[in-house]
């Protein structure tokens, strides 16, 4: 072979010969898609998941004429502590509710409640609920009111609409949230 042509194949191999480095990219590059993709995918899964809509104390939740309404929320934790005089709560951040309002299924009267959240997870805190009128703001508002034979009163919320209802303190006044929680509970309705 002449010495001409020894030179060009050796110039065509090194031309196509890739570094140890070189070789590793596509590897690295296919890795880091994989990664990514499942990274992604985890979160889309995390993210969509439908949380549950019946309470930890309850297997399911409670439907048919007897339910006058299944309502959750979160809010601040401190202002509810104080308001309720429930000590040892000093990390507390927000609570999580869920109150189911029960009714009688004829008359749809208010029964009872069951409310979770706070220091009521299992068992649920239980009693009678009442529809009254007042708040400080609108005497003519709908308020239900929790244990409505407390003379201290336990917990009030005013009827924004069918649908929410807003935390009120002692003194019928709406309790006002933060920039992460607010003193709303909203309806759930089942899907």
């Amino acid at each position: 072979m002449p010495v001409g042509a020894t030179r060009s194949i050796t110039n065509a191999r090194t031309k196509n010969a890739e570094t140890p480095r070189e070789a590793m990219k596509p590897t690295y590059l296919l890795f880091l898609a994989v990664g990514s993709l499942l990274a992604n995918q985890a979160l889309a899964q995390t993210s969509a998941e439908p949380t549950s809509a019946a309470p930890s104390f309850w297997k399911a939740r409670p439907q048919g004429p007897q339910v006058f309404g299944y309502f959750e929320g979160r809010s601040p934790c401190q202002e509810v502590a104080t308001m309720l005089k429930v000590s040892g709560r000093d990390a507390c951040i927000k609570i999580k509710w869920q109150l189911i309002l029960f009714q009688d299924p004829v008359t749809h009267a208010p029964t009872t409640y069951a409310l979770g959240g706070f220091v009521w997870r299992n068992p649920p805190k239980t009693g009678k609920w009442a529809i009254v009128k007042g708040a400080k703001e609108d005497p003519n508002a709908v308020v239900y009111q929790l244990d409505p034979d407390d003379p201290e009163g336990f917990l009030s919320f005013q009827k924004a609409d069918d649908n929410i209802l807003l935390f009120l303190d002692k003194n019928r006044e709406l309790l006002v949230g933060n920039e992460q929680f607010s003193f709303t509970l909203n309806r759930v309705r089942d899907h």
